[in-house]
This record gives C-alpha cells, structure tokens and sequence, in this order.
C-alpha cells in the first residue's frame, strides 16, 4: 500500500485513518493543514455528470479536462465541498472520453518532481467511481492573492489561440518579465526537454505562468509547473510532439533542436547538454515508476515506449 500522495510505502503499522484513506498522516497535514483527512463532500456516484454539466455554472476553471474548484473547511470535520468560484483546490475527476487522466497526471507530475522540476503541490484521492486527481491552488498566500498570469496573457493572446506561438517566444517573455532570467530560463529548458521524453505534447501558453513571489511585490518568477500529461501514450493518433514550435516545427524532434534552443535563449551549451544528460540518466527510473503506476497496462506500454525511443533520441 502506498500513499497517495508522496508514493511511498504506508507501513503495516500505520493508523486505520492511513490505511482507509491510503495517505500518510503528515502528507494530509501538508496538503491540506490538519491531522484528519478532509470529507470530500460530492457524491462521487455523479461526479462525472456534475464535472460534465457545470461548466455554464460556474464550478469548473478552464481546461479540456473538467477541473472541479473546491472549497476547503477546516475545524474538528474537515471537508472539501465543490464551489462556485476559485478557492484553495481544484479536482480533476475520471473523464468518460479518456480512461486514468487522474492517475496519468500523478505519475508524470511524480517523475517531474524526481526530476527536479518545480511542481505545484498534488496528489490522488479514492473516490467511488475510481481515482481523482488533486492540486493546491498556488496563487494563495494565507489569506492574500498573488498576482499570476499565463505566457498567453502575457502575449496579449486570446485563450483560443494557446497553441499559437513558439517556445522562443515564451523564453522571451521570461526574458521580459522574469526577475530571476537566468534560473528560469534553464527551468524551461529542463521542462521542454522533460515534457519531450514522457511524451507530453500539450505544454501550450496557459501551461506556462509567471507568478509573484510574494504578495503585491510585483516581482516575477516562473511559477510551479502543473498540467503535466502523457498526451503522446493518451492520444497515439496525435503525431505532434509538441503544442508550440521549437525551431519551427512541432514534429521530428531531435537533440539539435535544444541544443539551437538553448543557444538562441542564451543558456551554456555545457549547462544544456548537461541537462539533457541528467533526463537521459533517469530513464530506467522513469519506466521503473510506470511499471509500478496506477496506469492500466496499456497504457503502462504506451508510455514506457515513448520514454525509450525519446531518451534514444537525445543520446545520438
């Protein structure tokens, strides 16, 4: 039994709170601030019908895959309860169109924290109908905002148009707006590469976001990575391997590409080719997790060929 939240083992002398819920008891304190793992107060019988069906009402953030906004209480009962507008979480249900996004967001998001990749703090819950995925809103500080803005609204682009652009531009942005340029110019570079290796070709311009680094300091920095998904293994029909160009296409990319890439962005072709060979490094630990993932086993085959013929890529 592992928790479903840092994934490691819950020992046999656990508490019944941490076998019932399988999460560890100072994973819950982290998640979500006290020692009892909240009520998440949805019937999970009808929780696809409520993600499908409240878009026009307000209880959804935008996205293709429904994102529940979530009220968190505390006090001697806490619980989650669904809210018409963005609080302190957001749950992303099973879909009907596309099997285990839930556990394929964990898994991704899991190898890009080994990675050392910023991510936003995430985690599984058990629901009826199965697994549902959970983030920690990041623009929240206590009981303060923190200004944050995606590379789309940043370029002064229509949501729609998301997957216009290229990765060049968005390191300009970072160059423009970034009070940490340098730092997070390679972090984009380390997730390009990253999202290329576990097939995850949907890194478009909301996918990206400087936030402030405190509040109302009016200081950016690349924020947490979040979204992350192995939409190469999910939708095999889609030969894209990217949302955005990187040296003008989308497709066929090979390990001159970042190399140009990282040039033209201004990072060391020693700091590049280096991070490169750290993700390389991490192969058999990558397949390593996707074997002992929650993914049903075809698409365990999906992803794990990806990473093979990606990492092979990048050493020729």
């Amino acid at each position: 039994m592992k928790c479903l939240c840092c994934n490691k083992i819950i020992a046999d002398n656990a508490s019944d709170n941490e076998k019932i819920n399988d999460w560890h008891t100072k994973c819950v304190k982290q998640f979500f601030g006290t020692s009892k793992f909240p009520m998440i107060d949805i019937s999970s019988k009808n929780l696809v019908e409520i993600a499908r069906e409240s878009t026009n009402k307000g209880f959804t953030v935008p996205g293709v895959q429904k994102k529940l906004s979530l009220h968190f209480e505390g006090g001697a009962k806490p619980r989650l309860t669904l809210s018409n507008y963005p609080t302190g979480y957001i749950l992303k249900p099973q879909t009907e169109e596309y099997k285990a996004l839930p556990e394929a967001e964990f898994l991704v998001m899991s190898m890009a924290k080994i990675t050392g990749i910023k991510t936003v703090l995430f985690a599984l819950v058990k629901l009826d109908n199965g697994y549902a995925y959970i983030t920690k809103r990041i623009d929240r500080e206590g009981e303060n905002m923190l200004a944050m803005e995606d590379f789309c609204q940043l370029d002064e682009r229509l949501t729609q148009d998301k997957y216009k652009g290229s990765y060049e531009r968005c390191a300009k942005l970072i160059d423009r707006y970034s009070e940490q340029r340098g730092f997070d110019m390679s972090e984009l570079f380390l997730r390009l590469v990253f999202s290329f290796v576990v097939g995850n070709s949907d890194m478009h311009l909301k996918n990206f976001s400087l936030i402030e680094d405190g509040a109302g300091s009016q200081k950016y920095m690349l924020s947490s990575a979040y979204d992350l998904l192995p939409v190469n293994a999910i939708l095999p029909e889609d030969d894209e391997q990217f949302a955005l160009t990187i040296n003008g296409k989308k497709r066929n990319i090979h390990k001159k590409d970042f190399l140009l890439f990282a040039e033209n962005v201004g990072i060391p072709a020693l700091a590049a080719k280096k991070i490169i060979a750290d993700i390389v490094s991490l192969e058999d630990t990558y397949i390593s997790m996707c074997k002992d993932s929650y993914l049903p086993e075809h698409l365990k085959a999906a992803l794990i060929d990806i990473i093979t013929s990606r990492t092979s890529v990048l050493r020729s």
